[in-house]
């Protein structure tokens, strides 16, 4: 009976975790500038470039923020932290409704990397690995595609508000959704660990109560810090992001220089954002059953294949098999992580060190787009960055084959505190 309990429960918890990443700042702050930043720049005459600022002030805000919101979940719980970080982002979105100059537009998107930047994906990962333990990779993997979820129908609400009620009632609507759907989804039906519920993680046996259950353990940030696979993954994980998140917004140009018709382009772009939501699922899946360092050596292997093929001169079937292998390695991004992190670092303070790692891979991510920007400005072409993103993605699996193992206990054994 406790086992199909915590099978009900654990995953009514993934999907209210799938479901609130899918209304984070990944979505909801990066997709609908894209269709609110139009009509913004035609009534206050403000550039691209001023408007695309927002979102990397928000990204390297966020940055900063992550370890010190990673260490608040830690020490106070994941709902003190994200209940307020969604009121506080909600509220964000309904005054940016109300915004008659450029540093008022600006000022929001740093309260959101700042003051809302619990609403990242850290306290739900951290409540997933309370849940989870032989299904974590899985449960991970479901949740994290949240984010490609997000990515599919943000814009298409955002632009239904902007049809109805212009930009202002855009950034209402989107305000509406996160005070009225994610904060009473969050409140009455994420439980933070089974325990509370008088379950146990994976639906585990045990004659001992709930509340007597072994405590998390694991390293403190220092520990972790001082550990040689600490800065291996920073480097693995923001290495790819750096090459991956730069493709994203650059992608259908990249392509139309090549000589790639414009719907073709847009459908490989597409083609590349299924395949990061099938790659989290499919990672999930895997880690679970195999040493997740051969999974991530796999799909590593995968990006530096595609990268090659689409910066070769060759026939469009060929960009069509490097769009997908390089959205299958997207999918390796957050969710890989956090399961590794989980498993070098323990629990006892996750989102701490979580946190700090993924902040690092923050910066890589709101780089790269600059970057790939600016070498194409200057060259012409992206042959030169996509020249570099191979033998980042070499080094990336390099690395992998020179972590650790990870001392996880065989299947079916024991449950762990890790």
């Amino acid at each position: 009976m406790t086992e199909q309990k915590v099978f009900v429960r654990g995953w009514v918890t993934v999907v209210v975790c799938l479901l609130g990443i899918s209304t984070g700042p990944a979505a909801f702050g990066l997709s609908s500038l894209f269709l609110l930043g139009g009509p913004i720049g035609a009534e206050f005459g403000w550039s691209r470039t001023a408007i695309s600022a927002a979102v990397s002030v928000m990204m390297l805000c966020t940055a900063v923020s992550l370890p010190f919101m990673g260490r608040l979940v830690d020490r106070f719980g994941v709902k003190r932290i994200l209940v307020p970080s969604i009121i506080v982002f909600g509220l964000c979105f309904l005054a940016a409704s109300m915004i008659s100059s450029y540093w008022q537009f600006i000022a929001l998107y740093v309260a959101m990397g700042t003051i809302a930047v619990g609403t990242n994906s850290v306290p739900y990962m951290r409540v997933l690995t309370s849940w989870f333990d032989r299904r974590r990779g899985l449960a991970i993997g479901i949740a994290g595609s949240g984010t490609g979820l997000g990515f599919g129908y943000v814009p298409l609400v955002t632009q239904e508000f902007v049809s109805h009620w212009g930009w202002r009632g855009g950034y209402f609507g989107l305000g509406l959704i996160m005070l009225l759907f994610t904060l009473p989804m969050v409140v009455f039906l994420l439980h933070e660990k089974p325990q509370s519920l008088g379950l146990h993680p994976d639906g585990a046996a045990s004659d001992a109560p709930a509340d007597q259950q072994p405590a998390a353990t694991g390293d403190t940030l220092s520990e972790a810090m001082r550990r040689r696979d600490f800065w291996s993954l920073i480097t693995i994980f923001s290495g790819l992001a750096f090459v991956l998140y730069g493709l994203i917004p650059h992608m259908v140009p990249m392509l139309q220089d090549r000589g790639v018709p414009e719907s073709l382009a847009a459908g490989l772009a597409s083609a590349f954002g299924w395949s990061a939501f099938g790659g989290r699922l499919l990672i999930g899946f895997l880690v679970d059953r195999y040493d997740a360092r051969r999974i991530a050596f796999v799909f590593f292997t995968l990006s530096a294949i595609g990268l090659g093929l689409l910066s070769a001169p060759l026939p469009i079937g060929a960009f069509i098999v490097a769009a997908i292998m390089l959205g299958l390695s997207l999918g390796a991004e957050v969710d890989m992580l956090a399961y590794l992190t989980s498993r070098y670092f323990g629990l006892k303070n996750f989102a701490q060190i979580f946190g700090a790692m993924f902040s690092a891979v923050m910066v890589a991510m709101s780089l790269s787009p600059v970057a790939f920007g600016a070498v194409f400005d200057h060259t012409g072409s992206y042959k030169a960055i996509l020249a570099m993103g191979v033998p980042l993605c070499v080094l990336a699996i390099v690395l992998v084959l020179m972590l650790r193992p990870y001392g996880e206990r065989a299947r079916g054994g024991p449950i762990s505190v890790t």
